[in-house]
């Protein structure tokens, strides 16, 4: 039986940049038959799975992923992230809750896709790419819930009414195998690069190797995530961007570090996002702004610029306590005194930029993603600059980590060194490749970018980090001098194993008939 497909092909906004679209027939006109005999329908239809891709940018205005870490806290008090860094969350808080929905939403469309190119009457080139992509956005989907959830129900078909609705878990090597096949089949479908510059932002070759790594890494297999890192890097694809300063920049957006990212403003998604709003720091939106804030805990993780801890470096002067750092944090935080968009940032409790009420919690603001050219001049402007997924630095940390886990620090340090060296930071010598110094360059080069939650958790470092007091900077001034003292902002809770997976949210386990129940994460009620 036909079926119509009347929601612009799931669409929102994408057909807009289409100027032909509408002459095709009325949208509720437009069934199967149609649809997919069309390669310009189902470029939209494959548009939309990119655009259902969540982001760091596009949890901006609830909370970023750092609030959940060491590197943040939010300044909102109704934020799910408190219930998180309390340990107060369980499945009626529904936690992440739109990762697995709408994961699986954007899964179904996934196999819909891969179901309909069989049959689809396009060139023999344009059917392959699609199977790629298709291949490669339902693994990364199905990432997103296995990072937070553990075990999910693998389904890789279309469900119909007829069929068994109440999937179960898989097991782990299931998942993983599910995840793994699927970007193994992406990579021998997808070009390392394309030649045509509308096709940017689709997943590549770099991508499916880069996103294997990851999870490959996260599930602690470092024999096979080093082969999938040097893949990433044997392609020659790609190299560090020579200035960590703009590498986050609108301007350079598509540079050559990022293996893949999600593209606002353009096919693959006419969406915006609202970073610039939600994080610049409030005397410069005019409301309660900033909401993700840097921790004093990152603040130090930032050696000083001869490569020393903050604590032993003679680099270090409590007076001026933000002189002689690692390059990457005037790059990442906004501190008291930094020159920023014409003005000297002042972070004194009371300050036009650090209210009593609703102020930054911890004495700082996020830099890293700011866009610096965004127009604050209160007329609403779309935020269309890119968010950075997956990039060359990241891929070279992974290598370094699985290097030192398989017993050959050199070759990690020659990876870390090359990310070093473009910071502008001293190598590591040789022989002096430690995991305290892999970890130390981890946390600085990746802050803020959605990745130390797991990293902490693949680390089983939960207790040490995410349970441990969360500190601040007080500004003052005495005798005309600025003076900065350190605070306690909470203390923080982690309080078994078992919050390394979040709870299934309640209204996902509801949705299974008694006798056929989903299950629960161990401890989790």
């Amino acid at each position: 039986m036909k079926k119509y497909i009347i929601l612009l092909l799931f669409i929102t906004g994408i057909s807009a940049c289409q100027k032909g679209f509408l002459d095709n027939g009325p949208l509720d006109k437009l069934t199967d038959d149609i649809i997919w005999k069309d390669s310009s329908l189902v470029n939209l239809y494959l548009a939309n799975i990119y655009a259902g891709i969540t982001s760091e940018y596009d949890r901006a205005g609830g909370y970023l992923m750092m609030s959940l870490t060491d590197e943040a806290e939010s300044n909102r008090p109704n934020q799910q992230s408190h219930l998180v860094n309390f340990a107060l969350h369980n499945s009626g808080t529904g936690i992440f809750s739109d990762e697995w929905t709408s994961g699986y939403v954007s899964i179904r469309k996934c196999n819909q896709l891969l179901e309909q190119l069989q049959t689809a009457p396009f060139s023999a080139a344009l059917t392959q790419r699609m199977k790629g992509e298709a291949y490669f956005l339902r693994a990364l989907f199905y990432m997103e819930i296995y990072a937070r959830f553990g075990r999910f129900p693998v389904i890789l078909k279309t469900l119909a009414l007829t069929d068994e609705l109440a999937v179960p878990r898989g097991t782990d090597q299931e998942c993983v195998k599910a995840m793994t096949d699927d970007l193994d089949a992406a990579a021998r479908l997808l070009p390392a690069r394309y030649a045509d510059a509308t096709q940017t932002g689709r997943a590549t070759q770099g991508a499916c190797y880069a996103l294997k790594c990851r999870l490959l890494l996260n599930t602690r297999n470092y024999t096979a995530a080093a082969e999938a890192a040097k893949k990433v890097i044997d392609l020659k694809q790609y190299e560090l961007f020579p200035d960590f300063s703009s590498l986050f920049q609108p301007g350079n957006d598509n540079n050559v570090e990022v293996i893949f990212d999600k593209q606002f403003g353009s096919l693959q998604s006419q969406q915006r996002h609202y970073m610039n709003d939600y994080e610049y720091p409030r005397n410069f939106t005019g409301f309660a702004s900033g909401i993700d804030d840097p921790t004093q805990n990152i603040v130090d993780a930032f050696m000083m610029k001869d490569g020393k801890p903050w604590n032993t470096s003679p680099l270090y002067n409590p007076e001026h306590p933000y002189d002689n750092r690692d390059p990457r944090f005037y790059s990442s935080i906004l501190y008291d005194g930094i020159f920023f968009r014409g003005e000297t940032l002042d972070l004194m409790r009371g300050s036009a930029a650090n209210p009593s009420e609703r102020g930054t919690p911890t004495g700082y603001y996020l830099k890293k993603f700011l866009d610096t050219t965004y127009d604050l001049s209160g007329v609403t402007i779309p935020n269309f600059n890119n968010c950075i997924i997956m990039r060359l630095a990241e891929v070279y940390l992974n290598y370094a980590e699985c290097q030192l886990q398989l017993g050959n620090p050199e070759e990690a340090r020659t990876y870390v060194n090359m990310i070093r060296s473009r910071a502008g930071m001293p190598p590591v010598p040789a022989g002096e490749m430690t995991w305290e110094k892999y970890v130390a360059e981890r946390t600085v080069e990746l802050a803020f970018e959605g990745q130390r939650w797991f990293d902490i958790c693949r680390w089983k470092k939960g207790p040490e980090i995410l349970g441990q007091p969360i500190y601040g900077i007080v500004v003052s001034e005495e005798n005309g001098k600025r003076k900065y003292t350190r605070t306690k902002v909470e203390d923080r809770t982690f309080i078994s194993p078992m919050m390394y997976l979040f709870p299934i949210p309640l209204t996902i386990l509801n949705k299974y008939p008694a006798g056929k129940e989903l299950g629960q994460n161990p401890e989790w009620k």
